[in-house]
């Protein structure tokens, strides 16, 4: 009841916390749009005229500020996790990848292109109709600000991936506040929950507008290359894992792929709808069905590997156990490591209470 309880709490948190992020998706929009910021701020309009000025002001200033609100989420949402009841450090981590995902999608994707009006989106889900008609128009949009937010968030967190400036920071005055030993630093886990939803969003974003705004793509070619590069760095020379998830963020991924997948089939129809292409609009309908389809096949085909482990695996497991000389050991201890509280004896001190004071003497027992 109690864990039944904490996961509800959880996702009403999740919820509230993703109404406030409207707020700074509604200043960053404000921002990309130079006529409405001339509106606001009527002082600025003739600084505004100058051309590198307004460029920065609605192409690299809005992402960098979105991307300083997003710094606080994944802590957040770990911490939610933590308190969600899950045991494992790999649980959590994984329940917090999924909450960080969708909030990104939902926030920076949908309540960007649909110009952060919490007004707009309720209506839109209450007319799910005009979901492919509405997305063909507000998607292309929006390209020129998804290109920034690849160039800010994308290339900018993985260039500083490779000096870790903040951790460093962070080491420094820990060695200056408290006396440690070079045997005391620990060698840190790579944050799963903070780094796979960003991938998995850009991922999002090449597959959204690839077709829409194809000049995306030489940007997102350039941040994987980057993010292999540096991440291959990272796992070889400096991260190192601190528990084992047997693969299991990669349902993750691949729902991921999947809704990616039927979100370009919804924006293709409602394209191909607006420039009156019905034969189009007809051929690209079977896709999100097939989509679908495939993904269910994989959920029974595959999904049940990550939820148990195979019987190859344990018996290849237990051969390996059997050859290793430390094993019987391990298994001699393993009999006096842990006693039962209630098979220990309770020891009485000299002066009990009647609480637990026999209920016969003993000189009784002796008559």
């Amino acid at each position: 009841m109690g864990r039944w309880i904490s996961k509800l709490l959880v996702v009403v948190a999740c919820i509230l916390l993703t109404i406030l992020f409207l707020i700074p998706v509604v200043v960053v929009q404000g921002l990309t749009n130079l006529s409405q910021l001339e509106v606001w701020f009527p002082f600025l309009k003739s600084i505004l005229t100058i051309a590198f000025v307004s460029q920065i002001v609605t192409g690299y200033l809005p992402s960098l500020i979105l991307q300083l609100f997003l710094k606080i989420v994944p802590p957040i949402m770990e911490f939610l996790s933590s308190i969600q009841g899950y045991i494992s450090h790999s649980e959590i981590e994984r329940s917090a990848c999924n909450k960080v995902l969708w909030f990104t999608v939902w926030n920076i994707f949908f309540a960007t292109v649909f110009s952060g009006s919490v007004l707009n989106q309720i209506s839109i889900v209450l007319d799910p109709k005009n979901i492919p008609a509405k997305l063909a128009v507000v998607v292309p949009a929006q390209a020129s600000f998804f290109i920034a937010y690849v160039v800010t968030s994308g290339w900018t967190s993985t260039s500083s991936e490779l000096f870790r400036i903040i951790p460093l920071i962070c080491s420094l005055m820990t060695k200056c506040c408290a006396e440690s030993t070079d045997d005391e630093i620990e060698v840190p886990s790579i944050p799963y929950h903070r780094d796979i939803p960003r991938i998995l969003f850009f991922g999002l974003l090449g597959i959204a507008y690839f077709f829409l705004a194809p000049v995306i793509l030489p940007f997102l070619l350039v941040y994987f290359c980057l993010a292999y590069i540096i991440f291959r760095n990272q796992f070889i020379n400096v991260y190192a894992p601190k528990h084992e998830t047997a693969g299991k963020f990669w349902p993750i991924v691949h729902n991921l792929v999947i809704f990616s997948l039927v979100l370009m089939h919804a924006i293709a129809v409602g394209i191909f709808s607006l420039k009156k292409l019905s034969l189009a609009s007809t051929l690209v309908l079977p896709l999100p069905v097939l989509t679908l389809l495939f993904n269910e096949y994989c959920r029974k085909r595959f999904l049940p590997i990550f939820k148990s482990y195979p019987a190859e695996i344990l018996i290849k497991k237990d051969r390996e156990d059997q050859n290793d000389a430390l094993m019987s050991e391990f298994f001699d201890k393993l009999a006096t490591t842990y006693q039962d509280p209630a098979l220990m004896p309770i020891q009485y001190s000299a002066d009990s209470d009647s609480l637990n004071r026999p209920l016969i003497s003993s000189a009784e027992t002796a008559m």
